[in-house]
């Protein structure tokens, strides 16, 4: 038996961000050569033994049915210079080439887009996908990760808008 909610899904998504989250850009690719890729900040470490990635999507995102086919994917952890990719991977009505276009990506294993200048990217292959409610969870066992220290924090989204962690700029 489903008991509907005493609140509205507006409510819902104002409460949620009220919780700071990390900003990534997801990037795929299908057998086909199928490109997807989008902002996401539904993301999370699941496990060391074997490494482990998680990720949610919409099932109604433009990415959904590239991502659920996808051979590889590349989650890339951004920075706060980086908030116009994370815009125009936001972009409601582009395919994932079009995303792409002028963001100077290069093919990595299999030919996932990755993209330059990210501190952080983890790349692997779907695991799992659990259907829960209007979103999946898309599990990624990574077999790749490449580190770029750098002293520019990451980008976060806060209260429906893009910002910066308060200690990472000694604020």
């Amino acid at each position: 038996m489903t008991t509907e909610p005493l609140f509205d899904s507006g409510l819902f998504r104002r409460v949620c961000g009220q919780f700071p989250t990390g900003v990534t850009a997801v990037t795929a690719v299908t057998a086909g050569g199928r490109l997807a890729a989008l902002t996401v900040n539904s993301f999370t470490s699941v496990s060391l033994e074997p490494a482990k990635v998680l990720f949610c999507l919409a099932n109604s995102s433009s990415s959904y049915p590239a991502l659920t086919e996808a051979e590889r994917i590349a989650i890339h952890i951004l920075s706060r210079d980086q908030e116009d990719v994370a815009r125009r991977f936001a972009t409601s009505g582009l395919t994932g080439a079009e995303r792409l276009e002028g963001v100077g990506w290069k093919p990595g294993v299999d030919g996932v887009p990755l993209l330059p200048g990210t501190p952080a990217v983890l790349v692997g292959r779907p695991d799992e996908i659990i259907t829960s409610g209007d979103h999946a969870i898309i599990l990624v066992t990574v077999d790749h990760v490449r580190l770029k220290p750098t002293d520019t924090p990451a980008l976060s989204f806060y209260q429906g808008r893009f910002t910066t962690p308060a200690t990472a700029t000694g604020e």
